[in-house]
């Protein structure tokens, strides 16, 4: 059996046509011993007679049966091989190969066993059967049922072959019609049986043939390497040259592709390369699929301390190989060190097993002193294909504490030069200011020193509360000392004005909100004073004591450009931000945690190491093979 290839050897040819008298019979083949040449009724009893055409010696036609009659053209028919010497027998294939009108002018491909050297062997016959209509009585039954089949082993691929098939067809078609090429016998017709000939010694030698049928018809035929179409390309995937690119790249290139291709180095995996090269990651995606359709590149895994290999099945065949013996010496040793001996780096790859990660390979047999590089030692067994990778695929058993804890706090409060805030021109709810209409004393307390508004616009972007923690929350709108779920804001202890240009007008809001209490007054009053509530979020930084603002609950307006905002400042907002984007990553990568996404794809799409990842899903303390979160780890 021929191994599978691009292009596969052709084990013989036949064409086979329906006689009106004797049903679907084979009238030539290549070769002699391809098929028999008539479908059977008995499994017993087979019909040696043929109808095809020897190309080797003729023997004397046998006397007709005393019951059938026998076309004239068995006549100079020769008689073929027994049937325990043929390969197919044409009683099994018979109806695919004349089908029923529906499989005529369609590509017709099937499977059967055949015998050779007394062993089964399968086979893939390949034909495009054709029917033709006469007219004036040119046919027997008025029409012509014929089929030009090829024969292939059953392990070949034959996609190659599938246009050639159908031009056959096509041309013999053609000829048919233009002068009965098939039917007929003309001294300018090229004999089919020589053309069957020809067909089998140049496609298989040379994969190409001209052969002229009639004065004006020929068949031109080459055939073509079938390329597979290329697998798919993912980010985490590591692509390594297979020939020299930049020898190959000219002006015409396209220029994602130009770009990409200075960056396949063996070790850039394919989302990197994309950054590096400044490109979009599906047209760098695509690019490297064009590439691997036309085999000049190949994928890997990327290269890891942590990666764990082990040897295939091939290693058995492949460690004799000369080849192999020859290139891999001088291929996986660094510069300025000796070539180990064969013997040496088949026993080093014999130490790659599972659970045995390159690092503790390296450790414990002293790699790096004998001068061997890890990373083209292991992507030389690769791409040799007797080293595979051995994949860790995590799977979340339990969910047990979070993933990724909240971020700590990691800034500290700036305190305030009280001296500098004192005497100046702009001040919030002084008592002595008459710019406070009503004596409105807004955020501040006697004996206290007040904010300026460019204190609290230069504190806000700090990220800090505007107000200092030594500074009492204001009393509520009942008299009572606020909490966490009310909190109030009125005039100074709570009393309500006397000016005519000041209206106070307190709103309750349900619980889930704060009670807010807003002053209506003149435009420049009102700006200066911060309106809110407390905080819905979990994860305000303080609620009540000394940080005034700093559980508000509202819009991101404010006044002036002074930096007061209703609602959280912009420390709480950043604080609450990255809070959140802790919980959607937290989330994006328990999705991942469903045993089908190895760990390549979640380093590279988080973009994390394994010794965070692995610090991150608790699989450094794993007890019965579950971690600490509830998360195990499958190798496979």
């Amino acid at each position: 059996m021929t191994p599978r290839s691009f292009l596969p050897q052709i084990v013989g040819l036949f064409y086979a046509h329906f006689d009106a008298t004797l049903g679907p019979v084979v009238l030539h083949q290549v070769p002699d011993n391809l098929i028999t040449s008539r479908a059977t009724t008995s499994t017993g009893e087979l019909d040696n007679r043929s109808r095809s055409r020897s190309r080797s010696r003729s023997r004397a036609p046998p006397p007709p049966p005393p019951i059938r009659a026998i076309s004239p053209s068995s006549i100079s028919s020769s008689i073929s091989p027994q049937y325990n010497s043929t390969l197919l027998n044409f009683g099994l294939i018979s109806e695919y190969v004349i089908p029923k009108k529906s499989l005529h002018s369609r590509l017709v491909t099937l499977l059967t066993t055949g015998m050779d050297e007394d062993e089964k062997v399968e086979y893939r016959i390949m034909g495009f059967p054709n029917v033709l209509i006469g007219e004036g009585g040119r046919y027997k039954r008025n029409e012509y049922m014929w089929n030009l089949c090829f024969v292939f082993h059953a392990s070949s691929s034959l996609e190659a072959f599938e246009p050639i098939v159908r031009k056959c067809a096509r041309i013999l078609r053609s000829a048919e019609r233009d002068s009965s090429y098939l039917t007929g016998s003309s001294p300018e017709h090229t004999r089919l049986p020589a053309v069957l000939e020809q067909l089998f010694e140049d496609l298989n030698s040379y994969s190409e043939t001209s052969i002229p049928l009639d004065g004006f018809n020929s068949l031109e035929l080459k055939l073509f390497p079938f390329y597979p179409n290329p697998p798919d390309c993912e980010d985490w995937h590591v692509p390594i040259a297979l020939v020299n690119l930049n020898a190959l790249k000219d002006d015409n290139w396209d220029i994602t592709a130009a770009r990409v291709s200075g960056y396949v180095d063996g070790i850039n995996h394919v989302k990197k390369i994309a950054e590096l090269a400044d490109a979009d990651d599906a047209l760098t995606r695509e690019t490297l699929k064009h590439m691997l359709f036309y085999q000049v590149v190949m994928m890997i895994d990327i290269f890891q301390y942590s990666n764990m290999y082990t040897l295939k099945p091939a290693i058995s065949r492949l460690g004799s190989d000369e080849t192999i013996i020859t290139e891999c010496p001088p291929y996986v040793t660094r510069p300025g060190f000796p070539h180990p001996e064969w013997p040496v780096l088949l026993r080093l790859y014999s130490k790659l097993t599972p659970g045995v990660t390159i690092h503790e390979w390296i450790e414990s047999n002293e790699v790096l002193s004998m001068g061997i590089d890890p990373r083209r030692f292991v992507s030389f067994g690769i791409i040799k294909g007797f080293l595979r990778r051995v994949h860790r695929w995590p799977k979340m058993i339990e969910r047990g504490s979070p993933l990724i804890p909240p971020p700590v706090e990691g800034r500290r409060r700036v305190g305030f030069d009280d001296s500098a805030r004192i005497g100046s021109q702009t001040t919030l709810g002084t008592r002595g200011d008459n710019r406070s209409h009503g004596g409105d004393s807004g955020l501040s307390r006697p004996g206290e020193s007040a904010f300026t508004l460019r204190s609290v616009g230069s504190n806000a972007s700090l990220g800090v509360s505007p107000t200092s923690r030594h500074l009492a929350t204001p009393p509520s709108i009942n008299g009572r000392s606020p909490n966490r779920r009310n909190l109030a804001f009125s005039s100074s202890h709570n009393q309500p004005t006397t000016s005519s240009s000041t209206a106070t007008t307190t709103t309750h809001l349900p619980r889930s909100h704060a009670s807010v209490s807003v002053a209506d007054s003149h435009p420049s009053t009102s700006s200066r004073r911060a309106v809110g509530g407390t905080s819905n979020s979990a994860y305000s930084g303080t609620h009540g004591g000394g940080g005034g603002i700093s559980g508000f609950v509202g819009g991101t307006g404010g006044a002036g450009g002074s930096g007061i905002r209703f609602g959280l400042n912009a420390r709480q907002r950043e604080e609450a931000a990255a809070i959140r984007a802790v919980e959607e990553m937290e989330e994006d990568l328990i999705a991942y945690l469903d045993g089908t996404h190895h760990t390549d794809e979640i380093q590279v799409r988080f973009e994390m190491g394994w010794d965070k990842l692995e610090m991150i899903l608790g699989l450094d303390q794993i007890k019965q093979g579950l971690g600490k979160k509830g998360v195990t780890m499958v190798y496979r």
